[in-house]
């Protein structure tokens, strides 16, 4: 595994990271043991950085089980928003949830606390007096976590918050894979340009780049017609590339170093560590990384 600074940070996080949206899976009944084993791999494969929400099932739950005795060889990360599904985003709300998450993890400190969805609080809730932001710098101040972040897909208001300076880490999903580098292009500069962490999650674009029956789901579930046929010939490039897709996809990302991690929201340890082998994997040429951005 191979590993980069996050940003201003200065922690050192694996390239490929544990995201918690899928530790459920669909064995409810198995999950806490199957949760045990998924963060067990990824201490194995050098996997240091978790993110996760209690939006995500009982996935803050599951990981507080599964990082008993090992917390300290990870940087833990979770969200304020959604959960309950009135949560209004003002400053003690946000203290509640975390300290929360905290009570369901396990651990005394976060290292980063984030917010779920930017655009669910909006600019003015998030910086107004009590707000957001406010609530996020009083956690920080109680010790009750390391650093702030902002995640989401709604990149305009994104980019607006990294153009403050006042966050840390940013998180993006489903806006930079193969197919899309929409975050590469409108907020990944804002966040670099400030020097902060920066985490693409959902890599695999909602089954573009998984096994046969999701890929070609997919695909069908592009609506429109001149998209489809080019997402399916970028597919057929990827294809010819050594290693799997997923681990192409992760791969292609990887190419930017102003990305720290590409997580994986790995649902077992077959799925993670497929890859997690996309770090030790040979570096895609960047002439390659071009050609598949100008399939058109």
């Amino acid at each position: 595994m191979k590993y980069r600074t996050m940003g201003s940070t200065g922690w050192q996080i694996s390239e490929v990271s544990l995201g918690g949206a899928y530790l459920m899976g669909n064995d409810p009944e198995h999950a806490q043991e199957r949760t045990n084993e998924v963060v067990r791999r990824a201490l194995e494969f050098g996997i240091n950085y978790i993110d996760t929400a209690p939006l995500y099932g009982k996935s803050e739950e599951l990981l507080g089980g599964a990082l008993e005795g090992v917390a300290d060889h990870f940087y833990v990360a979770t969200k304020v928003g959604y959960d309950p599904p009135n949560f209004d985003y003002r400053g003690d709300r946000v203290l509640w949830s975390i300290e929360r998450s905290l009570q369901r993890m396990r651990l005394p400190k976060l290292a980063t606390a984030q917010i779920h969805e930017v655009n669910m609080a909006g600019w003015e809730r998030i910086t107004e007096p009590g707000g957001t932001l406010e609530g996020l710098r009083e956690a920080q101040k109680r010790g009750l976590c390391e650093k702030i972040g902002i995640t989401g897909r709604a990149i305009p208001l994104l980019a607006k918050l990294a153009d403050t300076g006042e966050f840390d880490t940013m998180l993006v999903y489903h806006d930079y894979h193969p197919c899309s580098q929409r975050a590469a292009k409108t907020v990944i500069p804002s966040a670099a340009a400030h020097n902060m962490g920066i985490v693409v999650a959902t890599p695999l674009a909602g089954g573009l780049f998984a096994d046969a029956p999701r890929r070609l789901q997919a695909v069908a579930g592009i609506a429109d017609e001149v998209e489809q046929k080019r997402v399916q010939r970028i597919l057929e490039r990827l294809q010819d590339l050594p290693g799997t897709l997923a681990q192409n996809a992760f791969q292609y990302i990887l190419t930017d170093p102003r990305v720290t991690t590409v997580s994986s929201g790995a649902a077992n340890t077959a799925e993670l560590a497929d890859v997690a082998q996309a770090s030790e994997m040979e570096s895609l040429p960047s002439s390659l990384r071009q050609e598949l951005d100008q399939i058109t």
